[in-house]
């Protein structure tokens, strides 16, 4: 096959068949002209062969399958390699970030539940679709060098052990529509800056140990149709600005440490699609029956706090 350039065997059931679900050593040898592989949603196991690290390689796929062990070394080091994909597998281990990380035409990196540990690479920072590095086990802070990639339009960086305060550089990606920082450690006060990301329409910074205030400057989100920043330290109280937010559609800020009376549920308003509102396990006051959501379409709300809270 030494004129092979193209491999896709994707959407199969190849542990049933005569792979035996492991990826033959023997596939790709002889294949200096290959570009793209495409293997992914299938059912293979067992380690990723170093043949699949073609010299000429553009895109590499081999996500949604049970693959064990690292990715071979020579993946990260490509001078053509624009996509990889290895999301939803068993792969584990560390990523190179020193000079055998080298992926000058890398635009998309999506390594999503695996089990992958250590740093972020740094050299991630040409890559304009980073996108989805959750569901790992990565230790590192929330790298500065992300506000240098202006196209990006989608971070994941949840479910890791992300640590650290929020760089309020990040406000940079405005671009951005998603942007999600969930269950890490992260520490710290909830940037203002935030609400410069003007095309944010989901943000989820739960379940980490966030304090301080709500920042007010979120109410300039107008397409945020998601926001979730339940299960932190936050204090304070709400602020009304999130009233303009008429996009929005869920809101959670339960189990935090938020204060004061209820006057803002009258701002909410005007959030017209809004269908779920948790604020339940902080330490408001004042009775919630006063309040009318005549112009919300709320499915689901949770408002009380056992110890504070009068109807």
């Amino acid at each position: 096959m030494s004129n092979l350039e193209k491999f896709s065997l994707a959407r199969n059931e190849l542990s049933g068949n005569e792979l035996s679900g492991n990826i033959p050593v023997y596939l790709f040898n002889n294949t200096p002209y290959l570009n793209r592989i495409n293997l992914g949603n299938n059912s293979l196991s067992g380690q990723i062969p170093q043949g699949v690290a073609s010299p000429m390689l553009q895109f590499l796929s081999l996500q949604y399958n049970q693959l064990t062990g690292t990715a071979p070394p020579a993946v990260y080091n490509l001078s053509q390699l624009q996509v990889i994909l290895l999301c939803s597998n068993n792969l584990a281990g560390p990523i190179p970030n020193n000079q055998t990380f080298n992926l000058p035409m890398l635009q998309s990196f999506i390594l999503y539940s695996n089990n992958f540990v250590g740093r972020i690479p740094s050299g991630l920072a040409a890559c304009q679709y980073l996108q989805a590095l959750s569901y790992n086990r990565f230790v590192d802070v929330v790298p500065t060098w992300l506000a240098q990639l202006p196209q990006l339009n989608l971070l994941y960086l949840g479910t890791n052990q992300i640590m650290g305060s929020i760089p309020a550089v990040l406000s940079n990606l405005t671009r951005l529509t998603k942007l999600d920082l969930s269950y890490s450690n992260l520490t710290g006060v909830i940037p203002r800056e935030l609400g410069l990301m003007q095309e944010l329409s989901y943000l989820n910074l739960g379940a980490n140990s966030l304090t301080g205030p709500v920042p007010s400057s979120l109410g300039n989100l107008t397409n945020l149709s998601f926001q979730q920043l339940a299960k932190n330290s936050l204090s304070g109280s709400v602020p009304e600005a999130l009233g303009s937010i008429r996009a929005l559609n869920v809101l959670k800020l339960q189990i935090n440490n938020l204060t004061g009376n209820l006057d803002f549920l009258s701002s909410l308003s005007n959030c017209i699609h809004l269908h779920i509102l948790y604020l339940h396990d902080n330490l408001f006051t004042g009775r919630a029956g006063i309040y009318s959501f005549s112009g919300a379409g709320i499915s689901s709300i949770s408002i009380a706090s056992s110890w504070s809270l009068l109807f």
